[in-house]
């Protein structure tokens, strides 16, 4: 084992550690009065700011529109055994997201071959409706194939649930290339993360059309090398944010610790910023509010902020943040940080989009309608499963 192999095996176990001895993550709204007994399976990963928050939106949505008496969280690398399967099948249903848990790196096990470790004879024990809802396929640019165990499991898997929502349509196409029969491919619906709608889920928790005027930046440096992050591009999008920083205030919105390695180039480039690292669910929410714009690399760099009708850049280095601005009919939104002249093409779309914060906010609400009347539907037809 390298020494690479052996820090993410480490690192895997300490966020176990974290789930199973912190705090349980607790939901925002108010607590539904219902019936329904709910198995949550996803990441609730306290290192990564939009792990944090998705389950917990995940369960005040389905308490909002659904009838939910209770939740039991399960993180979704603990291995289902015959224990596990006892907890799941004295409860009404199994449901699994959202994030991008379709990732053969992210707890790599032999058992289903992504981040969820259930094996397939457990699989076919449960007994309860199996309920995906809001999962990506998140292999990045030039990983490896998924092994050969994920296609054979992800048939039975697709067989098996009740419904499957996945968060983009890049994500469905994707996924439908690994299925036997057009009948399992027609099960893979599109369901939105619901990050996307945290507007329409928190309604009164802040004002959402209230912005202040600083541009707020975020980049992510997991798999670097999937990325096609250097130096040159480092030091590229450093100079964008000293050339915004002569119109406005710039801030760095950390989603991890390893967010923060840019802050050199920052520095090196004597760019005036300040760093907020995002920790909790409500900070996570109140502080993607507040920019005109924010430029992203993350996921959820621009779901997040999208959802609190928040403008939003993408630096694209990763295919999921494309899919996404496709899905909301905004594919200009984004700059690959594979295109010629990304410095020129990222500091001209960001100097426009800060001079249209109002614009761009009328075109949010009308895709949040479009993103919300989907997830209406597709709520409707999960009540006759539990």
């Amino acid at each position: 084992m390298n020494i690479q192999n052996f820090f993410n095996r480490l690192y895997k176990k300490i966020k176990f550690v974290l789930f199973k001895y912190k705090k349980r993550p607790q939901i925002i709204a108010a607590k539904s009065n219902g019936t329904s007994r709910l198995i949550h399976i996803s990441a609730f990963n306290y290192g990564n700011a939009g792990d944090i928050l998705l389950p917990i939106v995940l369960q005040d949505l389905f308490n909002k529109k659904l009838s939910i008496a209770q939740w039991k969280n399960i993180h979704v690398s603990k291995v289902v055994n015959n224990k596990m399967l006892k907890k799941i099948n004295q409860m009404d249903a199994l449901v699994i997201g959202g994030g991008g848990l379709f990732l053969r790196d992210t707890n790599e096990n032999d058992l289903s071959g992504w981040q969820w470790s259930c094996g397939i004879e457990e699989l076919n024990k449960i007994k309860k409706p199996i309920i995906m809802f809001a999962v990506g396929y998140n292999r990045f640019r030039g990983q490896k194939e998924f092994k050969p165990i994920f296609k054979k499991h992800l048939n039975v898997f697709v067989e098996k649930a009740k419904f499957i929502g996945i968060r983009n349509n890049g994500s469905i196409n994707s996924l439908r290339m690994y299925l036997e029969n057009e009948e399992l491919k027609n099960k893979l619906v599109f369901q939105p993360c619901m990050t996307t709608l945290t507007s329409y889920i928190y309604p009164n928790l802040i004002d959402y059309n209230q912005k202040e005027d600083f541009i707020a930046f975020n980049c992510a440096f997991d798999r670097e090398d999937k990325r096609a992050i250097n130096n040159t591009k480092l030091c590229e999008i450093a100079q964008v944010a000293k050339e915004l920083s002569k119109k406005t205030v710039i801030k760095y919105y950390s989603h991890m610790p390893t967010d923060l390695k840019i802050l050199d180039y920052f520095k090196e480039l004597q760019v005036p910023h300040e760093v907020i690292e995002l920790n909790s669910p409500i900070q996570i929410i109140r502080e993607y509010s507040k920019p005109k714009l924010v430029i992203g690399m993350r996921g959820h760099a621009q779901m997040i902020p999208f959802g609190c009708k928040t403008p939003i850049l993408s630096i694209i280095s990763h295919d999921k943040l494309k899919w996404f601005l496709d899905d909301i009919n905004a594919p200009s939104w984004g700059v690959d940080i594979l295109e010629n002249n990304f410095y020129y093409r990222l500091l001209s779309k960001a100097q426009n989009f800060y001079e249209s914060t109002s614009e761009i906010q009328n075109f949010i609400v009308k895709q949040q309608d479009i993103l919300w009347q989907i997830t209406t539907e597709n709520l409707t037809t999960m009540k006759n499963y539990f």
